[in-house]
């Protein structure tokens, strides 16, 4: 019975279009070599077909490789927005890979093809959660007390996951320590109008600000309207900040 082909792995089309092209570079160099004068205009022709075509086919596997990894950006992109979702929802313990991936609409192959694990995902998620700034400054904090709840939940869910996993302490520290030192920066900036090395008192109001904009935004959800939490942070926080 025959066989059928095998189907070429990822990346043997643009393999074969470069060696193509190496070729036809190669042929076009020994003639050079020889002498135009002393080849034929067929054989001329025909070298110069033959780069064509050869550069032709190694633009259009540049062009799939660049479709597909976008495609692969894309996709992990999706996962991670949709992950964000789950996780500040549902908590990391409880987000099943299965939730994780429906909220992005994939399958869990397609997790498992950009993420080894849950856990893989919920740091990506961390990270990309990390390359968001917060404007500092009272009533900039006191509208945060109040902000997105799912940003809030997923920010404590960070500590909470290195508190229920002390062997991933290590990688949850350099996201903390982040923000601790670019809460600092901006409360330095805040207070001297410039950049600059921040001092000890910086970073003492910077931990006091973190810890009151954490506790203000789970008050401002828990206790009646008329507690005004919002407005206590942002007392608070312009008394920090003097």
């Amino acid at each position: 019975m025959p066989q059928s082909a095998p189907v070429p792995a990822p990346g043997d089309d643009l393999r074969a279009a470069s060696r193509a092209v190496k070729d036809a570079l190669s042929n076009l160099s020994r003639t050079l070599t020889q002498g135009i004068a002393g080849v034929s205009a067929d054989v001329t022709r025909e070298i110069a077909e033959e780069l064509n075509d050869a550069s032709r086919d190694l633009a259009r596997g540049l062009d799939v490789r660049g479709r597909r990894a976008s495609k692969a950006d894309e996709t992990r992109a999706g996962l991670i927005t949709g992950a964000r979702k789950v996780f500040a929802e549902k908590g990391y313990e409880a987000a099943s890979v299965a939730d994780l991936a429906a909220a992005a609409g994939y399958t869990k192959g397609a997790l498992y093809a950009h993420f080894e694990s849950k856990e893989a995902l919920f740091l990506a998620v961390i990270d990309d959660a990390q390359a968001e700034t917060c404007e500092l400054g009272p009533e900039a904090l006191r509208l945060a007390s109040t902000g997105d709840l799912a940003d809030i939940m997923l920010s404590l869910e960070a500590y909470l996951y290195a508190l229920r996993h002390p062997g991933q302490r290590d990688a949850i520290a350099p996201y903390a320590l982040t923000s601790l030192d670019q809460a600092t920066a901006e409360v330095h900036r805040w207070r001297t109008g410039a950049a600059g090395d921040p001092t000890p008192a910086d970073r003492d109001t910077a931990l006091a600000i973190a810890a009151l904009t954490s506790l203000g935004s789970i008050l401002a959800r828990i206790l009646p309207t008329e507690a005004d939490i919002a407005s206590a942070v942002s007392r608070i926080s312009e008394q920090l900040l003097r």
